[in-house]
């Protein structure tokens, strides 16, 4: 049986919950409940203006208390056993998978793909679980009221847009040669010109993406007087067409409505659809010049203590992979002979420094971006008394994980599907290999934040931005040198990713980058109250992202 936890608001003897909540128990309204016991947080004082009046009689709900897990991520979640989902569209996406009703499971379309892709990586996912969801809040918090107008939100218009773009699924041309009853329709017609709408939001079948849209703008319509809605036609008749179906309807009791408004300003939006594969979207690769690299190295030698130790922390513990079973050794997998030799080489570099540093202690550890747990599930392996908690918010990559987790009948282990920001657990040991770009700092954030340890081979160099949990430079020192000219340190980072072949001319220039970045991050953990290693994963040939950072939290004298 799984539990759906939620926060619930109470005042006055009505509830009310946030808007994520709100979509979510209108999905479990339209799935079967049988499976799902749902359980509520009451929080006793009001305090947002975006919340949402509910009736929770239709429900059967329980408030008892639930497990530590139930801790690790903010709510709402759902809880199969030590499986912790976290976030609004792989949350929506198990309600589906549990129901017995074909016509919800059917929500997820072919081969169950609706809303997969994580938010970072898709740009339809991060509209359905962040953008609308935003766009509401600030517009029934009048956030948008500008004195007699509404300034519509971008996002209302970007699905306007999005619906007038060709239908993109992965079989259109089947069903345009079944629409008009020709099969001799040719793949190479164009998308434009076939007869496939958009009658919902993912082409001429309602899916999982709809149901999740469907109540955000329930609340856009009903916010708005009528005189005021835009001309959004496209999307009006998208929400007629759902409205006219036999499918749950909702009406807001206490939504404040725009009633001082006398009319919409639209903006001006790109054109283009919501799906990362259109052509329009696709924006031009910036290349560092090397000129552009040589002036940040110039200035970076402000800085005169950027060094590595080489051999990484706890190099010199014996570690055995002959004592290691199968289902944990990257050799056992399907992985090519010199890639799992590789693979091998740097889990156990990152083994060995979490021997040396957990030793017999009872620690919470914490596999950050763990992908199908190769590294966190040798840990949980070679760790019995420790908690081993994997975040990754890939549901295949943790399928994997979980049948592997089956076959060792691991009892030390948590899954957590999540984005980073979503996990809010307290932890002893943060680790991550090869966390892309930006997660390899809000990892180490997370330590820091938790004062547990961590032990972290970044990568993706490139790919680091200023972001709303962290910024760069992430040091005092190295804000002060790059402050009049920011670029420089992200032309760093950039030539960071330039580590080929030994041969090659940039790959040294490339290392020193590296630790250029990770001496950053360095004295930054450093002035965090953390003694920080920074050595190389040896051999240095195991993986051209081979830095290791290790820092232990030093309690305040």
């Amino acid at each position: 049986m799984a539990l759906l936890l939620i926060d619930v608001w109470c005042e006055e003897g009505e509830y009310f919950v946030d808007i994520k909540t709100f979509v979510i128990l209108y999905i479990l309204m339209l799935a079967d409940r049988s499976q799902i016991t749902l359980r509520v947080r009451i929080i006793s004082n009001k305090s947002q203006d975006t919340l949402i009046n509910v009736d929770l009689t239709d429900f059967c709900h329980d408030v008892s208390d639930v497990s530590e897990y139930s801790t690790f991520c903010k709510w709402p979640i759902l809880l199969i056993d030590n499986y912790v989902i976290s976030g609004l569209c792989s949350v929506a996406r198990q309600i589906c998978k549990l129901s017995v009703k074909d016509s919800v499971r059917n929500l997820l379309g072919f081969r169950e793909a609706c809303l997969v892709a994580c938010a970072e990586s898709s740009v339809w996912t991060k509209f359905c679980e962040i953008d609308i969801i935003q766009s509401i809040e600030d517009l029934i918090s009048h956030k948008l009221n500008k004195d007699d107008y509404i300034m519509l939100p971008e996002t209302i218009v970007k699905y306007e847009n999005h619906l007038s773009q060709p239908v993109r699924i992965h079989n259109i041309y089947k069903i345009a040669r079944n629409n008009i009853n020709d099969q001799s329709l040719k793949s190479s017609t164009p998308r434009e010109n076939l007869s496939v709408q958009h009658d919902y939001a993912e082409g001429p079948y309602m899916s999982l993406a709809d149901v999740i849209l469907y109540p955000c703008y329930t609340i856009f319509f009903q916010y708005l007087p009528e005189k005021c809605i835009p001309e959004i036609p496209l999307t009006r008749q998208w929400f007629d067409r759902l409205q006219s179906l036999d499918i749950p309807q909702t009406n807001i009791k206490n939504l404040q409505t725009a009633c001082n408004v006398n009319k919409v300003v639209i903006p001006y939006v790109k054109n283009v659809s919501l799906y990362n594969a259109d052509p329009n979207r696709t924006v031009a690769v910036k290349h560092t010049k090397q000129y552009k690299v040589e002036n940040a190295l110039d200035a970076a030698k402000h800085y005169e203590d950027i060094k590595n130790d080489t051999f990484p922390f706890g190099f010199e513990q014996i570690f055995d992979w002959d004592k290691i079973p199968i289902e944990v050794n990257p050799k056992g997998g399907s992985l090519p002979e010199k890639r799992s030799d590789r693979k091998c080489q740097q889990l156990e570099n990152l083994v060995k420094a979490v021997l040396q540093l957990v030793g017999n202690k009872n620690y919470k550890i914490v596999d950050f971006c763990s992908g199908s747990g190769h590294l966190g599930l040798l840990v949980a392996h070679l760790f019995p008394k420790c908690t081993v908690v994997l975040v990754e918010n890939k549901e295949k990559s943790l399928s994997r994980a979980r049948e592997t987790i089956k076959k060792l009948k691991l009892n030390n282990v948590v899954v957590v599907q999540s984005n980073l920001d979503y996990f809010i657990g307290s932890f002893n040991l943060g680790i991550a290999l090869h966390a892309c770009g930006v997660a390899s700092d809000l990892v180490m954030q997370m330590c820091i934040k938790n004062k547990a340890d961590f032990i972290c081979c970044p990568c993706c160099y490139g790919g680091i931005k200023n972001c709303h949990e962290v910024s760069y430079p992430r040091s005092e020192e190295f804000h002060k040198i790059f402050s009049s000219n920011l670029d420089q340190y992200f032309h760093l980072a950039h030539a960071a990713d330039q580590t080929h072949e030994v041969e090659n001319l940039k790959t040294k220039q490339g290392y020193y980058c590296m630790d250029i970045v990770d001496t950053d991050r360095r004295l930054y953990a450093e002035k965090c109250g953390y003694e920080v290693f920074l050595g190389k994963l040896q051999p240095v040939t195991c993986t051209n992202k081979n830095n290791l950072l290790v820092g232990i939290y030093r309690k305040e004298k």
